[in-house]
């Protein structure tokens, strides 16, 4: 089962992307700016091998909207 310390960019882009974010632009070099029509916009950073820090994810699944438990469902 996932846990919340070990996601990567990657991993939450492919999430965002499942439920209507689409990609809008890239920036400060290794963040990537998500959109969606509803909901806010997202900047997700994306480093090879680093996993994204507890604190952000959970800032991020605020604005999202979700759960750290449906999150962790969702992706299991």
């Amino acid at each position: 089962m996932a846990s919340l310390s070990n996601i990567t960019g990657r991993e939450l882009i492919k999430f965002v992307k499942s439920i209507g974010y689409r990609f809008d632009r890239q920036n400060r070099g290794n963040h990537r700016i998500f959109v969606h029509d509803e909901k806010k916009t997202l900047t997700i950073p994306v480093y090879k091998k680093k996993m994204v820090k507890i604190g952000l994810l959970g800032g991020i699944l605020k604005d999202i909207g979700i759960s750290k438990a449906e999150f962790i469902n969702s992706i299991s």
